[in-house]
């Protein structure tokens, strides 16, 4: 799974990194974060104003085919659910099942596959013989920013304006993450820009090929301050390293 990730660069790196027009970006009031968490669950989507929503930068295909950059809610709300986040989490899409489970198999039917940027996630390990998790930050060895693959889903909010939600697609954990995400063995699918047409395009097939384990020689990790439990902490120092339990 990936409930918490960072994106610590500003609008023109995703605009450069992702090939985006300016005449393509439809962001709100974007800025970099240390602490990405979900909305909470079963808040309504008032306005697509609303602050009280987690908001993410998203790349998709627009009507033309064009790229667009712009703010999704995290985590997805699926088109028969209204304005209103779901009470079970849609935060990540299992791609063994995001084809035919009733969340995501219309945004996958619809061909609605987007790019997620992200400099960082983050996974808590279990630690034998500690009472708590060992917080780790993953990141890619190479590249300053990375793309998961997500899905997204067009709703409508409660004033009758148009909104984007999306989720993060996820896989098995590859060899470092099994050691570290060592409760449920599971990953975000990281694309290469050389998959990211594939993606984002309408060849369904081609697509799911690509939800497999990144390679773990092309990441790096390291154990950080439990400051990053609590959502609300947005710090630089949050990613301070420290000394693993074990």
């Amino acid at each position: 799974m990936c409930g918490r990730f960072n994106i610590l660069t500003d609008a023109d790196a995703l605009m450069t990194t992702f090939d985006i027009l300016n005449e393509n970006v439809q962001l709100e009031s974007f800025s970099k974060s240390y602490n990405i968490s979900p909305s909470v669950k079963q808040t309504v989507v008032e306005t697509v104003e609303d602050e009280g929503l987690t908001k993410i930068p998203v790349v998709r295909l627009g009507s033309e085919d064009q790229r667009l950059l712009q703010s999704a809610i995290w985590p997805l709300i699926p088109f028969w659910a209204g304005s209103e986040v779901p009470k079970f989490s849609t935060a990540n899409a299992r791609s063994e099942s995001m084809t035919s489970k009733p969340s995501y198999r219309n945004a996958w039917k619809k061909a609605q596959r987007c790019l997620i940027p992200a400099t960082g996630f983050y996974e808590w390990q279990i630690v034998e013989g500690q009472n708590h998790k060992q917080p780790w930050h993953i990141y890619h060895s190479e590249q300053p920013i990375m793309a998961f693959a997500g899905l997204w889903e067009r709703g409508r909010t409660e004033d009758g304006s148009f909104f984007v939600s999306c989720t993060i697609v996820t896989t098995k954990a590859n060899t470092l993450m099994e050691k570290i995400h060592n409760s449920n063995f599971r990953m975000p699918v990281i694309l290469d820009p050389e998959h990211w047409d594939d993606w984002l395009g309408s060849n369904s097939q081609l697509a799911l090929q690509l939800a497999v384990p990144y390679p773990d020689e092309q990441m790096k990790a390291d154990p950080i301050s439990t400051r990053i439990n609590y959502p609300a902490y947005n710090n630089p120092d949050c990613l301070d390293p420290v000394e693993p339990d074990h």
